[in-house]
Parts: C-alpha cells; structure tokens; sequence
C-alpha cells in the first residue's frame, strides 16, 4: 500500500496546481479505488495528466483535453474529467462542458471542493447558454417591425403627387363641361332660331314653308339641347368652384408656386344665356 501511495501522488499534484484542487489524500484514493492498475501504466497516467496539466496553463485547451482523455482510458480517475470540463468551458463548448461536469458529480471519488466548483459552474454555464439563447431570438423577433421602415416614404410621396394633379384635373373637368355645355346651348338656340326666323312666324295671316310638325320637333329638340348645355355648365360651375378652393389650399402650403387663375361668367341674352371664360396660365 506504500508503494502505491507513492505512484499516485504526482497525479494528483499535477491536478491541483492546474485546477486550484486540494489533491486527495494517498491513502483515501486508494480506499475508494483498488490498486490494480501496474506501475507502469500509473507512470503514464501521471505523465499525461502532468503534460495536460502544462497544455492547459499554455491555453492550449484542445490539445489538453487529448492528454486528460487518453489519461482516462487508461485509469477512470474522476478528477480527470474535471479537468476536461474545465478544458470545455475554456473553450466555450458549453454543452460538452456541462456534461462532463456532471459525469465528475455522479462518479465516486471524486474531489470535495471539485464538486463544490463544478456545481458552481454548471449554474454559471447553463445561465450563460439561456442568455445566448434569448439573444439569438431578440433580432428575429424584432426584425418584422423594422422591416417596412425602408418603404414607409414612398405613399408620402405618391399622396403628395396626387394632391398637387387634382387640381389640374379638376380645372380640365371644368373646361370640358363648360365647351360641351356651351355647344349644346347654341345648338338648341340653332334649332329656336329656325323656328323664329321663318316665314311668316308670328304673322297669322301669312303662310309658311315650315309646318306645324316640323316647328313643334324643332322647338322640342331646341329645348333638349339647351337643358343639356345649362346642365354641363352647371356641373363646370362646381368644378370650376372645387378648382378655387384646391388653388387656395394648395398657396397656403406652397406660396411661391404659380397657378393657373380661370373665371367664369354667366350672362343673359335675348336667345338664353352666354357663358364666357376668362383665365391665364
């Protein structure tokens, strides 16, 4: 028992200078584990402990891990796997990190104040993990609102086009009306006239070359033709109305731009009406 005491004491030596662990007492590591091990292989264990223990402190963790895990195929020593969770963390392998830990919590022997630490640190770990997590999700879930930001000007400007053409349509409207309702006036005035002007008209005695059918049908379609063309200067009228009213609305935003400026008058003659237009561009 002497000789063994003696053989797996640099192992544990070497795990508690890299780690910060108490080495467990010779005699205690041997109760919980039998000496069966041969002497040489006991020898290669402590070297390859010791040489991981060297590759840790020059935070060369991967090349580490290789010794400490060809040190455990050769002897389970529960302390070897903290020594590779440690390896793990120093990596930011969370996950294998953790999973060695708590392999080293539930094998027997293994060190007091290392099961204290890998307690600790899989809190620390597991903490560390759910944040990476959450952060990881925050951009997803936030990308959704930001997304429409980039195309949120273009219905401004189109809103803004659209305002300043209304009252130009509106003015081309009121021009339309006002000549469609200006042709038919004076077509239905035409058709009066061929009736007032012909022989004979309000001579009783005198005999015209128009008869009563005819005067009757011309009368008729005089008077259509002049309901149609008061109605479409009606109607030009209220556009020619809703174009002053844009044009005033449109100077209180934009004072130096120059608009169109359009007039319209209505006036009784002997035949009907006479519509005149009057502007400048």
């Amino acid at each position: 028992m002497t000789v063994s005491a003696k053989i797996r004491l640099p192992l544990l030596v070497a795990t508690s200078v890299a780690f910060g662990l108490a080495a467990l007492p010779a005699h205690a590591a041997n109760e919980a584990r039998p000496a069966s091990a041969a002497p040489a292989n006991q020898t290669s264990v402590a070297q390859l402990n010791e040489e991981g223990a060297a590759l840790y402190a020059a935070r060369d963790y991967r090349r580490a891990i290789e010794k400490f895990i060809q040190a455990y195929a050769i002897d389970t020593d529960p302390n070897l796997l903290f020594n590779i969770a440690r390896c793990y963390e120093e990596l930011g392998e969370v996950d294998a990190a953790i999973e060695k830990y708590e392999t080293f919590l539930k094998t027997p022997g293994a060190d007091t104040r290392g099961r204290q630490r890998a307690r600790d640190s899989i809190v620390s770990l597991r903490e560390t993990r759910e944040g990476t997590a959450a952060e990881s999700a925050a951009p997803r879930a936030s990308s959704p609102s930001n997304a429409p930001a980039s195309e949120a000007p273009r219905p401004v400007a189109d809103s803004a086009e659209g305002s300043n053409a209304l009252p130009w349509l509106t003015l081309g409207g009121s021009v339309l009306f006002a000549a469609a309702g200006t042709a038919f006036y004076v077509l239905g005035t035409n058709d009066h006239a061929q009736v007032t002007d012909a022989e004979g008209y309000r001579d009783p005695t005198a005999v015209s070359n128009m008869t009563r059918r005819e005067a009757d049908d011309l009368v008729r379609s005089g008077d259509t033709k002049k309901l149609l063309g008061g109605l479409s200067l009606g109607v030009s009228g209220a556009l020619a109305a809703t174009y002053v009213v844009l044009l005033i609305a449109g100077d209180d935003e934009s004072p130096a731009e120059s608009e169109p400026n359009l007039g319209f008058s209505l006036s009784p003659s002997p035949e009907g009406a006479a519509v005149s237009v009057q502007g400048s561009f």
